[in-house]
């Protein structure tokens, strides 16, 4: 079996995009064609047109050019050269980022192929699965009054999620004024709920991005018994996520910007972090993430994969879940976008705070072409 072509196609909702911490209102979709006619799904959760020229661009010389021509002609089987090569090829312009990233997209869609051809889900290429269904979280934006705190977490809750993050939005603001939404939450669900933030890193008129002040946001939310703490510091301030994890009593997380096992060696080992957050679109796809998942086990630290865009990064994401000991919950989506929701149209439910682990052959899911064409954006 040889690859035969590989397209990089940008989607974008119809109507406004709105400047919230929402990537699910755009993104690009990876389809890759076989010569048996097998055809493999990805997605990058990135600047769509950035990762489409990186796909797209010529040979410059030997170890600078697009990665559609690394790609196409090889043997789907060959995944981990393919990796390694598209690697090789993209050190002029980044062996970090949009580079990773769009190796990726590339890399996931290789795998849906793989499944396919051999008529299995991912997980069992993997080695197996070690769980049938797993535990969600309901991964939300914090909303800026304690009211509408309160309602958001509670609205979930009702929904018999036993786990919640919130996010971003509201915690722009001064440290008292996330303490007050943190605590509404907290009050209106109740002290069995696990409850996770993710207080972002955009400074403000009212915020400095900055250990100091972090370390004091983090020990003020402590009463609250947050499940864990994510994305406190500019993704590769290493330094101050060490200090930050050591004087705190709380879990510190990050890693959805991270790429590569090289980088995440630098959060397990030296800043000591809570869990990783590989971002199964961005880290290096389905390949590089399971070498993650190894040297974390390694080091008694659980993977958490960031997961926030359409149903293909979910499934993508869900294998790996189910193929590691070190696993325990999925982050779930609840932003309603419409890329989200058509992209994959029998999306995998969370039915009672559960996702079940897909079981038909690669990703586990069907991709819809026509979603695909009415979405596309070629043009920005």
């Amino acid at each position: 079996m040889k690859i035969t072509k590989v397209e990089a196609i940008p989607v974008r909702q119809k109507g406004e995009i709105k400047e919230i911490n929402d990537s699910a209102q755009d993104g690009i979709i990876i389809r890759i064609t076989t010569d048996e006619g097998i055809v493999g799904y990805g997605e990058v959760d990135s600047a769509p047109w950035v990762i489409k020229s990186i796909i797209d661009s010529p040979v410059s010389h030997r170890t600078c050019q697009g990665l559609c021509n690394v790609v196409v002609g090889r043997d789907p089987f060959d995944y981990k050269k393919i990796w390694d090569d598209m690697y090789l090829h993209c050190n002029f312009y980044g062996n970090h980022g949009a580079a990773i990233q769009a190796m990726s997209g590339i890399d996931i869609a290789i795998w849906d192929i793989l499944g396919k051809a051999l008529n299995k889900p991912i997980w069992q290429l993997l080695g197996g699965k070690y769980r049938d269904k797993v535990r969600c979280y309901a991964s939300v934006l914090m909303p800026y009054t304690p009211g509408e705190a309160a309602e958001e977490a509670l609205k979930w809750k009702d929904k018999n999620y036993t786990a919640i993050k919130m996010g971003w939005g509201g915690f722009e603001q001064t440290t008292c004024k996330c303490v007050e939404l943190v605590k509404a939450a907290r009050e209106a669900v109740g002290d069995e709920m696990d409850m996770l933030f993710d207080i972002g890193y955009i400074p403000s008129d009212q915020v400095t991005i900055d250990v100091a002040s972090r370390i004091q946001l983090v020990k003020a939310l402590e009463p609250y018994r947050p499940y864990a703490i994510e994305e406190a510091l500019w993704p590769h301030d290493y330094i101050g996520y060490k200090r930050l994890v050591e004087s705190t009593n709380t879990r510190i997380v990050c890693g959805e910007n991270e790429t590569t096992r090289f980088g995440f060696k630098q959060l397990i080992d030296y800043c000591k972090v809570g869990f990783v957050q590989p971002d199964i679109t961005r880290c290096g796809g389905i390949t590089e993430a399971s070498r993650i998942a190894t040297y974390a086990e390694v080091n008694s630290i659980n993977v958490v994969p960031h997961c926030w865009s359409s149903g293909i990064v979910e499934a993508a994401s869900l294998q790996i879940i189910a193929s590691i000991p070190n696993a325990e919950l999925l982050e779930y989506c609840e932003q309603d976008t419409p890329i989200r929701h058509d992209l994959v149209p029998d999306d995998i439910p969370a039915v009672d705070g559960y996702a079940e682990v897909p079981t038909k052959p690669g990703l586990g899911i069907e991709v819809s072409d026509d979603a695909i064409e009415f979405y596309r954006c070629d043009k920005y």
